[in-house]
């Protein structure tokens, strides 16, 4: 019977990159296939393959590699000594080259103020930080260099990995563990940056400097800006209290608080009739001009704008180059358009098309500072903008 010096022999045999009798390496060439002198299961195809071919061109086995290379070369004894050759040797392996020890720990660390991912190579863990990245805050990326994943040092991320690394046995870091625990004790303290009323004066609840700098350069904070005031609120990210949101609801009715406390909203598509309510908002918050994009050419939103305002309104046709703004009339309100607009800021943008993808009409999102949706779905380049639905929020009010 003939007997191997080394484990990677055996490799190299049963795969045929050796012969079988003298144990000398036969000649390959780039179009060499795999082809085993035993009959092999299936699923060990692959990993024989893949093991002749690293110790075959000379990089050595992983540890883990090893133990799997003797389990299998075990398995098929009685066949290989059928064809003459005694596996015994490898219960007391040796190897001839110095097995690589892998580094297989997962870990979690905060260093530089940004969140460190070190793990070894699975495609699972990796697709899930690709899914994670879409909607992560601030810096998110592979560095290649340092071979880990990089994520800015945020509430959102640190809260979203501690949790995900934990599913995924990972190490994770004193200094990681000690600020998700910071951030769990603030968070059972209500905390809310809120436009309310307290001891009968209007104020901004727990509101930095840099947002009442800004409130008070572009109006001031008193009842007499109550408007400008709520509408901001989508805008600079704070709250409206409920009983401010309750008295101008019924002094101006729940359309116009609705649209006042959101910056994207969708109303359903066969109550084109609500418009002439969305046009009042516009008016009162001197949101003008408004643009209405019905591309679908049936006009049916045009008609509705025209009872209500036809002085004020102007069409402009389809055409295929950009809209020309200087055929405009100065002091037009409402601007009807089958095409996207580029070139205008737009403080209210009417859309009877959910469907919002493509340059043009990502740009003419871009320069809206607020959406109507009459439509039943809304699909928009950006997941994370967040379009109220006028249908859910009425019936939470009741």
């Amino acid at each position: 019977m003939k007997t191997f010096t080394f484990v990677e022999d055996y490799i190299e045999v049963i795969a045929g990159y050796r012969d079988i009798q003298t144990g000398t390496k036969l000649s390959s060439s780039f179009w060499s296939s795999f082809e085993p002198v035993i009959s092999l299961a299936r699923y060990d195809v692959n990993v024989l393959d893949s093991m002749a071919a690293a110790v075959s061109s000379g990089k050595a086995l992983t540890t883990r590699q090893a133990e799997l290379a003797k389990k299998i070369i075990l398995k098929y004894q009685r066949q290989l000594a059928q064809k003459g050759v005694d596996v015994s040797p490898v219960n007391e392996p040796q190897w001839r080259m110095p097995l690589r020890v892998m580094d297989y720990s997962k870990l979690l660390y905060i260093k530089d103020d940004t969140i460190m991912l070190e793990f070894p190579f699975s495609n699972q863990l990796i697709e899930g930080l690709r899914e994670f990245r879409k909607d992560s805050q601030g810096k998110a990326e592979w560095n290649k260099e340092h071979r880990r994943w990089e994520f800015d040092l945020t509430e959102y991320n640190l809260v979203y990995l501690l949790t995900w690394a934990q599913a995924n046995e990972f190490e994770i870091d004193k200094e990681a563990h000690k600020l998700n625990e910071l951030i769990a004790e603030v968070e059972k303290t209500p905390y809310a940056i809120e436009l309310d009323v307290v001891d009968g004066i209007l104020t901004i609840k727990n509101a930095p400097n840099s947002m009442m700098e800004y409130i008070n350069e572009h109006g001031k904070l008193s009842i007499d800006n109550l408007a400008q005031l709520i509408d901001l609120a989508p805008i600079l990210g704070y709250t409206i209290g409920e009983d401010i949101q309750a008295a101008w609801a019924q002094e101006h009715g729940k359309i116009n608080m609705f649209l006042s406390a959101n910056r994207q909203v969708r109303f359903p598509e066969d109550q084109y009739q609500i418009i002439q309510q969305v046009l009042d908002y516009a008016d009162k918050a001197q949101k003008w001009p408004v643009v209405i994009f019905e591309p679908d050419t049936s006009n049916m939103m045009m008609g509705q704008i025209w009872q209500y305002r036809e002085r004020s309104l102007c069409h402009l046709h389809r055409g295929r180059n950009m809209i020309d703004m200087s055929s405009v009339p100065e002091g037009v309100k409402y601007i009807h358009t089958t095409v996207p607009i580029k070139n205008l800021d737009i403080p209210l943008l009417v859309s009877t098309a959910g469907m919002m993808f493509g340059g043009d009409k990502s740009l003419m999102l871009q320069r809206a500072d607020k959406i109507v949706y009459f439509a039943a779905d809304v699909h928009t380049h950006k997941k994370e903008n967040k379009v109220a639905t006028f249908e859910s929020e009425t019936s939470n009010q009741g």
